[in-house]
C-alpha cells in the first residue's frame, strides 16, 4: 500500500506535456474543460491557459497521477482541489476550490461518489 502511495506521489511531481511546449506537474493542475479540439487549463494560483490539444488526450497524460476524474465528457477536475459536493439537487456538481462549477453526469456519477469514498479513507 505504501509503495502505491509513493508511485503516486512521484508521478503527481513528474512534468506532464500539455501542450505544443508546456509541461507542468499534475498537482499545479486543478481543472481541464473541454472546447472542441481546446482544452483550458485552469491552474490552483488562479492562471488559465488554453492548449491546442484534446481533453481525451489529457486525460490520457493525467491518469497515471491518480488524482484526475473525468465527470463529462467536457470537464476533468482534479480531486485535491474539490471544495464541495452536492447531490441533493437535481443537477450534481463538483465545487471546486477556485468557486467554479462542474457537473457531473449521470453516468459517472457512482463511479465518481466511489472515488471520493477512496480518497477519503
Amino acid at each position: 500500500m505504501e509503495n502505491l502511495l509513493n508511485q503516486s506521489y512521484s508521478l503527481s511531481r513528474k512534468n506532464i506535456l500539455v501542450g505544443s511546449r508546456q509541461r507542468h506537474t499534475a498537482n499545479e493542475i486543478m481543472l481541464l474543460l473541454a472546447n472542441v479540439n481546446y482544452t483550458e487549463i485552469h491552474f490552483a494560483n488562479g492562471h488559465k491557459i488554453i492548449v491546442a490539444t484534446t481533453l481525451k488526450t489529457l486525460e490520457k497524460r493525467f491518469s497515471p497521477s491518480g488524482n484526475f476524474f473525468r465527470t463529462h465528457k467536457s470537464s476533468l477536475i482534479n480531486l485535491n482541489y474539490i471544495k464541495a459536493y452536492d447531490n441533493l439537487i437535481a443537477d450534481d456538481y463538483v465545487e471546486m476550490k477556485n468557486d467554479f462549477r462542474v457537473a457531473i453526469s449521470r453516468r459517472r456519477k457512482l463511479a465518481f461518489e466511489d472515488r471520493l469514498k477512496e480518497i477519503s479513507y
